[in-house]
C-alpha cells in the first residue's frame, strides 16, 4: 500500500542529501495538546523505542524544538546514529496544507502558522521531516495494519479533547484542497446553527462531542469526562443519562459520513471513542438513522494509533524515495 506524500509538506531526502536505506529505520511522532508520543521503527513497523512526554506550551512553541529532543532521544535509546534514520513522520492537531505545508486549526495547541513545520524541524535534524494531520495518520495506520487492513476504505472519526476525522480510499489518504478535509468539528449541528457558528472556535458539532463541550453541558457531575464515564460504570444515572445524550448527538455526525463517503468500515478512537459503551451506544443510535448498516470497529491501536500511522506513512515515504533512486540511477 503507498501513498503519495505531497512534496510541499515533505523535505525530500534528496534536499537534505540523505543515503538510500535498503532496510531504514524511521520516526513517528503523535503531538497532542498534552501529550508527545513518539516511537522508533525498523523496516517492518516494529517498534524498538518509544517516548512519551508532556506537550510543552509557550509563546516562542518549544514544542518544535521538543519533538527533535524527542526524536533524537529516541535514536540514542537503540544504540543507532542519526544518519540510519530514513525519515521522520510528526502528526500535529491541526491541518497541514497540502501546497505549502503551513499549518492551520489548531484551536488545542498553537502552532506557528507562517512557516512549514517540515521545515522548522528539519532545521533541528539531519534526516527529512513530513508533517500530517493526526487523524489521517490515525486512519493510515488503521488502513495499513489495523482495523481496516485489506478494506478499499475507511474513515477514522477521533472523539477526545478535539473531534477529528481520517480518511483513506483505496490506499490514499483524502486530504482534499487545502487540508481541510475531515475536519468534521465544523459540521452545523443543532438549532440555529446559522446564529451559533461566528461564536464558536471549534465547530459546533465539536462543541457538543468535544471534551470541552462536553463538560460545560453536564453542569459538574464530572471533573473529566473519564470520570464522567466512571460514575456512569458504577450506576450513576445523571451520568448515564449524559453519556447516551452524547452517543445520540455524536451519532448524527456519523450518519452524514456514511450517506456522503459510504466507507467499507468506520474506527472509532480517542479518548471518548475508546470508551467501549460509548462505541455501544454509538451503534444503538446510528442504526434508526440510516436504512442500510454502518459498520463501526474500535481502534486496533489506542492512544497508539496516530504515532503508528506516522511510522507506516514514514517507511511508505522511504519506499518512494527509493523508487526514485533506482529510476534515476
Amino acid at each position: 500500500m503507498t501513498l503519495k506524500t505531497a512534496a510541499a509538506i515533505r523535505v525530500q531526502a534528496s534536499d537534505l542529501a540523505a543515503p538510500s536505506h535498503a532496510n531504514p529505520y524511521v520516526i513517528g511522532i503523535d503531538l497532542g495538546g498534552t501529550k508527545l508520543l513518539g516511537g522508533l521503527a525498523d523496516a517492518r513497523g516494529q517498534v524498538l523505542a518509544r517516548r512519551q512526554e508532556p506537550t510543552r506550551h509557550g509563546t516562542k512553541v518549544p514544542v518544535i524544538r521538543q519533538i527533535a529532543d524527542l526524536a533524537l532521544a529516541l535514536i540514542a535509546e537503540t544504540g543507532l546514529q542519526p544518519k540510519d534514520v530514513a525519515h521522520m513522520v510528526v502528526g500535529v492537531p491541526g491541518t497541514v496544507s497540502p501546497q505549502t505545508g503551513l499549518a492551520s486549526l489548531s484551536p488545542n495547541l498553537a502552532l506557528p502558522t507562517d512557516r512549514p513545520l517540515a521545515e522548522l524541524l528539519s532545521s533541528h535534524l539531519p534526516f527529512p521531516v513530513s508533517v500530517e494531520n493526526d487523524v489521517n495518520l490515525a486512519a493510515y495506520g488503521e488502513a495499513v495494519a489495523g482495523a481496516g487492513q485489506g478494506e478499499q476504505s475507511l474513515v477514522f472519526v477521533s472523539y477526545g479533547t478535539g473531534v477529528g476525522m481520517g480518511t483513506v480510499i483505496e490506499g490514499q489518504l483524502l486530504r482534499g484542497a487545502l487540508g481541510r478535509a475531515g475536519e468534521i468539528g465544523f459540521l452545523p449541528m443543532g438549532e440555529a446553527a446559522h446564529d451559533r457558528a461566528p461564536d464558536s472556535e471549534n465547530g459546533l458539532y465539536e462543541d457538543q462531542v468535544g471534551t470541552v463541550g462536553i463538560l460545560a453541558q453536564h453542569q459538574g457531575r464530572a471533573s473529566s469526562v473519564a470520570e464522567l464515564f466512571a460514575h456512569a460504570a458504577a450506576g450513576d444515572a445523571a451520568c448515564q443519562g449524559d453519556i447516551e445524550r452524547l452517543a445520540k448527538t455524536a451519532s448524527l455526525g456519523l450518519a452524514a459520513i456514511a450517506v456522503l463517503l459510504d466507507p467499507a468500515v468506520t474506527v472509532i478512537g480517542g479518548g471518548i471513542g475508546s470508551q467501549p459503551v460509548f462505541l455501544e451506544r454509538l451503534r444503538h443510535y446510528l442504526t434508526p438513522l440510516l436504512p442500510f448498516d454502518c459498520r463501526l470497529e474500535p481502534s486496533a491501536f489506542g492512544a497508539e494509533a496516530g504515532m503508528v500511522g506516522a511510522i507506516y506513512l514514514a517507511l511508505d515515504a522511504c519506499q518512494q524515495t527509493n523508487v526514485l533512486h533506482q529510476q534515476g540511477g
